[in-house]
């Protein structure tokens, strides 16, 4: 379980396949809560109910085999750079771009305070890991940012992919992907994962578009909130 009590009163739970859901896990004194569930994991939901939980989203892992993709270096159609670290810049974009993503916001209204400060700490819980960032430039203003981090040998996997919302569906998120694949490529690195919600057809679609079928979508997880 991840808590910050700085900024906001919360709390991360995940429960996995094998975990049973029970009145210690979810009884707690946190302003906000976030619970990550196994969709198939059906043990003690009704404690959910009674706990005032509610469903707000369900998010799938896309797992992509690299060594066989072709043709990404011709659908970087933007200026998509390789950046040092995630700059003031990347967490603005990443401000910006989301204001419903339910990795943040832990209230029903999406209250923005929230999701700032969680995102914060996601972004502060990024930087202590092995990573690649990438910015997708404009006339050298950044219109977008994508990190991925290393969690094996030969394994990556996306943790943020934030487009302004005025550049959304106008390449910039095509083009930081494929560079991101073509990047991943030329290291040697085998598998790409990254985190979707199902609500997120546009991100689904670009995911299944660019791996050309080398795409499997696993470990489904139901995400709750605390009312």
């Amino acid at each position: 379980m991840q808590e910050n009590s700085i900024k906001t009163s919360y709390c991360k739970i995940h429960i996995g396949e094998e975990e049973e859901i029970t009145e210690k896990l979810l009884v707690n004194e946190k302003d906000y809560a976030r619970l990550e569930v196994y969709s198939f994991n059906q043990t003690g939901r009704e404690l959910l109910k009674k706990n005032h939980y509610i469903m707000v989203d369900r998010t799938v892992k896309a797992q992509i085999a690299l060594s066989s993709l072709t043709g990404l270096d011709r659908l970087v159609r933007m200026d998509v750079r390789e950046l040092k670290d995630i700059t003031d810049e990347v967490y603005e974009v990443a401000k910006k771009a989301f204001t419903k993503d339910r990795r943040f916001f832990l209230s029903l209204n999406c209250e923005e305070n929230v999701g700032v400060a969680v995102l914060e700490d996601y972004i502060r819980e990024i930087e202590r890991n092995e990573k690649l960032v990438f910015g997708c430039f404009y006339k050298d203003e950044l219109v977008g940012a994508l990190i991925a981090i290393q969690v094996s040998e030969s394994e990556y996997e996306t943790v943020l992919g934030a487009v302004l919302p005025k550049w959304q569906s106008k390449g910039a998120g095509i083009s930081l992907y494929a560079f991101e694949l073509s990047q991943l490529q030329k290291k040697g690195i085998k598998t790409l994962y990254s985190r979707i919600s199902t609500d997120n057809v546009a991100s689904l679609n670009l995911h299944i578009s660019l791996s050309k079928g080398n795409i499997r979508f696993i470990q489904p997880f139901d995400i709750y909130i605390k009312d």
